[in-house]
């Protein structure tokens, strides 16, 4: 029998930790969804000026595919109306209005994330040379790159750069002349171009790119660099340095492959500012806004895409199966007495609406003088079932006169009272008196006070809020909760109390 059960424990936490690890490293979920962590926010302010009928301002977007989750856009457009546009690899904001007369300011903000950048399903194909690049330019870049091309794709792009920031040497007399003439050519070219003709004939896809460097200022203007594909990523290159940006760097590219970052039409830009500032999110967040337009399977049937009004509920309600598994510690293994299990774990989810001060003396008062009703009731010889009915309604006055009570003296935690399962705390009454009636006064308080302190630990782990995110992320969590459940059950041994308890059996005489 002992076998069984521990190979269903083990198929729970083998479940757990595979479905955890998919999330993880396949989904890029994060381990610890409330840390932490710094992301950008940047606001875009134009002034649009119309000079014609129909304005139309176009405004490159954070890109997505580069590396950086745009966790929240928010657009103030004024009388313009709004769009977002994909062209190729880019996502484009357009406002257009017609008939306006004066002059608009356009407001964009986001919230963006950088995040390990992932490799697309396919690398990229080469790309021409830049219309620039005249025939004889590109024989001498393709002359200059044959010592690169039996280099892996990322010496060979550090090869480029080493040339570009005037560091190459090497390759013999032949290869020194190539890169003389070279350089005498590229004075007709703009150092993007040389960088992306040099870059096309060492058979490295390149591309050029118009964005924002990571730091946190307000840019009057763009920034212009190189994203070259080594085999893996996109690694960004400064045509004017030779500098190859290390892959933590947070670059923020806005528009790739020569399209503009902002263009107008048939309006004027008086001003466009860029601003970059550092904030802290939770991962929380973040998981939430990608979880949130995922088409997978698990993120499809996350419990992230329950309406918001929800969550909160699910969040608490994930926590209760560790409740009951440290109720059930606490009475199996402890020796801790309770009033059941339901008493605890109801009460330390009233707690979170009278916090726990309040909440104990709130139970101990309405059940001090349940008690000394339910002793008078004794006396009447009442049928049980009309008894419980007098006691629950006498629970639900006493409610009722600490909410007043609480509003007269502005006290919320007293007004929250009706959040504590007034049924239980019925049944409390009851088996309280029964309890002492049975076992003694000492006993019941005993038992009452075991009840109250199962609650008050319970109560901390179901407000821990990491635990509860945690747990609302990877809710396959309780799987394992159940497994630990099963051992528990099978546990036959000495409770701690009982070590106590008997301890005068083990003295010797």
């Amino acid at each position: 029998m002992r076998r069984p059960v521990f190979l269903l424990v083990a198929a729970l936490f083998c479940a757990t930790a595979v479905l955890i690890l998919y999330r993880t490293f396949r989904l890029d979920y994060p381990l610890l969804p409330a840390a932490r962590e710094q992301t950008w926010q940047l606001i875009v302010n134009v002034y649009l000026t119309p000079k014609g009928e129909e304005s139309v301002l176009a405004l490159a977007l954070p890109l997505e595919h580069t590396g950086n989750a745009v966790v929240e856009e928010r657009i103030f457009s004024g009388p313009y109306g709004f769009a977002i546009r994909t062209e190729g690899a880019n996502r484009l904001g357009v406002w257009t209005g017609t008939g306006i007369g004066e002059s608009e300011e356009i407001t964009y903000r986001a919230t963006i994330h950088a995040r390990p950048r992932r490799a697309p399903t396919q690398s990229p194909l080469l790309g021409p040379y830049p219309p620039a690049v005249g025939e004889g330019e590109r024989r001498l870049a393709e002359e200059t790159a044959a010592p690169w091309l039996g280099l892996a794709p990322g010496p060979r792009l550090r090869a480029v750069a080493a040339f570009l920031a005037d560091e190459s040497e090497g390759g013999g007399p032949s290869a020194a002349a190539a890169r003389g003439r070279w350089r005498v050519a590229q004075a007709k070219l703009s150092r993007m171009d040389a960088a992306l003709a040099l870059l096309r004939a060492a058979d490295l896809p390149a591309r050029p790119v118009e964005g924002l460097l990571p730091t946190a200022d307000v840019h009057t203007r763009t920034a212009r660099w190189v994203e070259a594909w080594t085999g893996r990523r996109w690694t960004g290159l400064n045509p004017e340095t030779g500098e190859v940006y290390p892959e933590t760097t947070p670059l923020l590219p806005l528009a790739v492959g020569g399209l503009p970052a902002v263009a107008a039409r048939g309006a004027e830009i008086a001003d466009i500012r860029w601003g970059l500032s550092r904030q802290a999110v939770s991962q929380w967040r973040l998981l939430y806004e990608r979880i949130a337009r995922s088409g997978h399977f698990l993120d499809r049937w996350s419990l992230l895409q329950l309406p918001p009004e929800f969550q909160g509920t699910f969040r608490v309600l994930l926590l209760v199966p560790i409740g009951a598994l440290i109720i059930s510690l606490m009475r199996n293994v402890v020796g801790l007495p309770t009033f059941g299990i339901f008493m605890p774990m109801l009460i330390a989810l009233a707690f979170r609406n009278t916090g726990w001060l309040y909440g104990i003396a709130i139970f101990c008062g309405v059940l001090a003088v349940g008690f000394a009703v339910r002793t008078f009731l004794d006396r009447l010889h009442l049928l049980l079932i009309p008894r419980l009915a007098v006691i629950l309604t006498l629970v639900v006055a006493c409610f009722t006169v600490l909410a007043l009570v609480g509003s007269k003296w502005g006290m919320r935690e007293f007004m929250a009272v009706g959040l504590i399962p007034f049924v239980i705390l019925t049944m409390t009454i009851e088996r309280f008196f029964i309890l002492v009636e049975e076992s003694g006064s000492r006993e019941a308080l005993i038992t009452a006070a075991g009840s109250i302190a199962v609650a008050v630990g319970t109560y901390g782990i179901i407000g821990w809020e990491t635990l509860q995110l945690t747990f609302f992320i990877y809710p396959e969590l309780i799987l394992s909760v159940a497994g630990l459940q099963i051992l528990l059950g099978r546990y036959r041994g000495y409770r701690l109390s009982e070590l106590f308890r008997f301890r005068s059996l083990g003295e010797t005489p």
